[in-house]
């Protein structure tokens, strides 16, 4: 296809992957899905198996450390050494520019994990309510939807987790599980954790506790080889220091730039 590149770093049909499941993590509210298959990647120590240079990214280089880079989707993965179960995970820098580039990407993506011989797809998000509704807020809820409905009972045996009974779940957290019902009847599911509604209307934050929970969880249900190096009072910490760059960041940049008042009827929302 003329709008993608891919580049493979690994032929894995030489060595099939073992009932591998698939874990998504794009970008999106507070970015909490995205940071869960971060750190997965980093504690699994998982392996490249290709990239996917898209069209419809961003149209803009990214930096990192000195770096250039374009934007991208990764697919990379983790063979189990015990044999019981392999791990696919996929992630990238940026969603689509357009609906129809989202739709694009998802599918293509899809056709691939398809090739992989993927059995079952769970995709991270968030879910966002309303700051103070719930009394706890170590009370969190992880809201579930599947693609098969036989498979929802084995989510909700789980406390924590909760039927997500009508709703939109916009981008290539939604889709991609979908798709790969609709195409290959692959089982998927979409785990959204709850996070500040705010956080729609600011696209620098992070919900760094809201991933971590959300990790802890799938990691648990099922059965998965980490254990969780991080505590509420170390995730308040990184928190508070991407906070701190972030404001010192907007600092910088409001101090060599004319300053413009915004009427409230200039403001938009794009989420």
């Amino acid at each position: 296809m003329q709008n993608f590149r891919l580049i493979q770093f690994e032929k894995l049909e030489e060595d099939p992957l073992n009932n591998p499941l698939c874990i998504v993590g794009m970008p999106g509210i507070a970015d909490i899905g995205k940071f869960a298959v971060d750190q997965l990647i980093g504690v699994l120590k998982a392996k490249k198996y290709c990239d996917i240079i898209f069209n419809d990214y961003p149209a803009g280089a990214i930096v990192e450390n000195s770096i250039l880079s374009t934007p991208k989707a990764e697919i990379l993965y983790y063979k189990d050494p015990k044999s019981i179960r392999d791990i696919v995970l996929v992630r990238a820098d940026a969603q689509a520019m357009s609906p129809r580039g989202i739709y694009e990407i998802s599918d293509y993506i899809t056709s691939i994990l398809y090739n992989l011989g993927i059995k079952k797809i769970v995709s991270l998000g968030a879910y966002p309510i309303q700051k103070g509704e719930r009394e706890d807020s170590c009370d969190k809820k992880v809201f579930v939807s599947t693609t098969h409905q036989d498979r929802i009972e084995k989510f909700l045996k789980n406390p924590e987790m909760e039927k997500l009974n009508k709703g939109v779940i916009i981008g290539s957290n939604g889709l991609i599980p979908t798709l790969a019902k609709a195409r290959f009847n692959i089982e998927g599911a979409v785990l959204l954790a709850e996070t500040d509604k705010s956080a729609v209307l600011n696209d620098n934050f992070t919900d760094l506790e809201a991933s971590i929970y959300l990790l802890d969880l799938i990691g648990k249900h099922f059965h998965l080889p980490i254990e969780s190096s991080f505590n509420r009072k170390e995730v308040g910490k990184i928190s508070k220091s991407l906070e701190d760059k972030r404001k010192k960041l907007e600092e910088q940049l409001e101090s060599v730039q004319p300053h413009l008042e915004i009427g409230d009827n200039d403001k938009s929302l794009y989420i």
